[in-house]
């Protein structure tokens, strides 16, 4: 297994926003195409933190692929730059577990 761990940095007057794009219209996109949706928070400083799993670093570049290109999702293009989802300052981390 692998996790993937996106932080995007946001404003307070877009969090709303942002939950509300990612949870009717990214969400979706990306479990269609196989990902497991682990959580997503929001810290007090104003930052989302989203974390998906997956088998394998080659199933989650298959899968954002495909998440990617999905008409669904580049038809909400608008509604993501709006939100602050798209565009805004992001850190992406893969990582795997140490058992226990």
């Amino acid at each position: 297994m692998i996790y993937r761990m996106r932080t995007y940095r946001s404003t307070p007057d877009r969090i709303a926003s942002s939950h509300e794009v990612f949870y009717e219209h990214v969400h979706p996109v990306h479990v269609k195409h196989g990902a497991r949706f682990i959580g997503r928070w929001q810290t007090e400083d104003d930052r989302i933190v989203v974390i998906w799993e997956y088998d394998s670093v080659e199933e989650c570049e298959r899968i954002q692929k495909a998440v990617h290109d999905d008409p669904a999702l580049v038809a909400t293009d608008t509604k993501r730059k709006s939100s602050g989802l798209l565009g805004a300052d992001r850190e992406e981390i893969l990582m795997t577990p140490t058992g226990g």
